[in-house]
């Protein structure tokens, strides 16, 4: 029997809507680190609210990181993001992962979560991520996964955050 190739969801950029979740809670004193540059959406759209963001694609964020940062901040590509979370933790700082919802089940999750303080944000709404299609003009439809927010020392108002964006009512 022959399976279908299960995409990997690692082109899909941030759109602008994606922080408008997680705006409110940062704070534009720090420096946000996005870790995970790829085309810079993420981080140029920080820059146009007023936040000051380093991001570079020359650095290996697994294994290196750029100096003075306070708040890793990024949409890590998907299918690796349990390893970003790792690094994440293993920082020891503030930060805000942008991830599917599913992937806090499983055991990797679960070994990595069980005794972290972390706090959650989910958008009300799904996060059409910039895809590649897109980028070429290519209609394609609504995101099929549902994104949240994972964050540590966030200080959050719960631990897990249901928030409505945009002109939902």
């Amino acid at each position: 029997m022959k399976f279908p190739k299960l995409n990997k969801f690692d082109e899909m950029f941030t759109p602008p809507e994606a922080l408008d979740s997680i705006i409110p809670f940062l704070n534009r004193k720090l420096n946000y680190w996005e870790c995970c540059y790829g085309q810079g959406h993420l981080a140029n759209e920080l820059i146009k609210r007023g936040f000051k963001v380093k991001g570079s694609n020359k650095i290996d964020c697994l294994n290196e990181e750029v100096t003075d940062w306070n708040f890793l901040i990024t949409n890590p590509p998907f299918s690796d993001n349990k390893i970003f979370l790792k690094r994440a933790i293993e920082l020891k700082k503030p930060f805000a992962l942008l991830i599917r919802l599913e992937h806090l089940g499983g055991v990797e999750a679960l070994k990595l979560l069980k005794s972290f303080d972390f706090q959650i944000i989910i958008p009300e709404r799904r996060i059409n991520y910039i895809t590649p299609k897109m980028q070429k003009g290519i209609k394609v439809g609504g995101s099929p996964f549902h994104s949240i927010w994972i964050t540590y020392k966030l200080n959050l108002p719960k631990q897990i955050n249901y928030i409505k964006t945009g002109d939902e009512e």
